[in-house]
């Protein structure tokens, strides 16, 4: 068997596809060398024997004429990463199963979040800041936060990650919360969490964690308004899309009320946090973007996509596809 290896850029590539996880992968056939959209010609002979591809983040944009051309045989993509969005149509109008390590790359960012709602509850984080300089200021802060017995924690957002952030949340003595339109009641009481809207959640928790889909029309929907409803000592974590927050409205929400808390993994503008106006605001933590896979984690995408080929060939029933439907509201 022959399978085609997808990637656009080769540091990317190479954080998935270690010389390990290639050994591993060469042991169900014979692996192509990287291709792109530049020596797509080049490896056309190759191509055209292909009937399952391997992909990671960089994957390249290929037109439905071009599949046709240069793909006839191929009949699954194993996407060792999150979001599919911007190259799977494409194929599966083309009748190509794609699958996704979406589930993989969730891990990390749910253990990121549970580690973050733990510590902010306890008044972590600007009781940690204050305390060299200001340690009555950071002793008072601290205990004037909820902690974890009786917390009660709002997740927005119930996919993939939120599933995984309820789950190991019943391992705290905390109320969960969740706003999800798309998320059945038998679903939330499988989760031990409670359906409540948006503004009530942001209203009624001691810490609120974002984990929509990433979608043109949830642009700002983190507003001022709500803002304004957060609960002193209340802590309102990001790890979904820096664009879903409206940041001058926090900055200037942050600034008014310094008790609250905002804890920060993605920004609008990444690269440049010093000219976003939460970079300077003294109750605003920003990390840069680590909360999904790094270090070794990206390897686990590899492995899960490794272990949905081995069921797609036995005819086995396979658990991560993404299908046409599924693209609609996926992020």
């Amino acid at each position: 068997m022959k399978i085609a290896l997808f990637g656009t850029n080769k540091l990317q590539f190479s954080k998935v596809y270690t010389p390990e996880v290639l050994e591993k992968l060469g042991e169900y056939g014979e692996l192509s060398d990287r291709i792109n959209q530049k020596n797509l010609k080049e490896n056309a002979d190759f191509l055209a024997d292909c009937e399952i591809a391997f992909a990671t983040w960089g994957m390249p944009k290929f037109s439905k004429e071009e599949i046709k051309e240069y793909m006839p045989k191929l009949k699954a993509v194993f996407y060792s990463a999150g979001t599919v969005q911007y190259f799977a149509r494409p194929f599966l109008e083309s009748g190509i199963k794609v699958f996704s390590a979406f589930a993989a790359n969730a891990v990390p960012v749910a253990e990121y979040t549970f580690a973050q709602i733990s510590l902010a509850s306890k008044g972590y984080f600007q009781s940690a800041k204050y305390y060299r300089l200001f340690p009555l200021r950071s002793f008072a802060f601290a205990n004037s936060s909820v902690g974890n017995f009786g917390c009660k924690v709002g997740l927005v957002g119930l996919g993939a990650i939120g599933q995984m952030v309820a789950k190991r949340l019943m391992e705290l003595d905390v109320e969960v919360y969740a706003y999800d339109p798309f998320v059945s009641k038998e679903k939330a009481e499988e989760l031990n969490v409670t359906l409540i809207s948006l503004e009530e959640l942001f209203s009624t928790c001691d810490v609120i964690s974002n984990h929509l889909a990433n979608k043109p029309e949830l642009k700002n929907i983190f507003n001022y308004k709500l803002f304004g409803k957060m609960k002193k000592h209340s802590t309102f974590i990001n790890t979904g899309r820096g664009a879903q927050v409206a940041e001058y409205s926090l900055a200037l929400s942050l600034l008014l009320h310094p008790s609250r808390t905002f804890v920060a993994d993605v920004l609008k503008n990444e690269l440049f946090p010093y000219i976003n106006p939460l970079f300077w605001c003294p109750n605003a933590i920003l990390t840069p973007h680590i909360a999904g896979s790094t270090g070794k984690e990206p390897q686990r995408m590899a492995y899960y996509m490794m272990e949905e080929m081995e069921k797609f060939i036995k005819g086995e029933k396979t658990k991560y596809e993404v299908t046409l439907e599924a693209l609609e509201r996926m992020a």
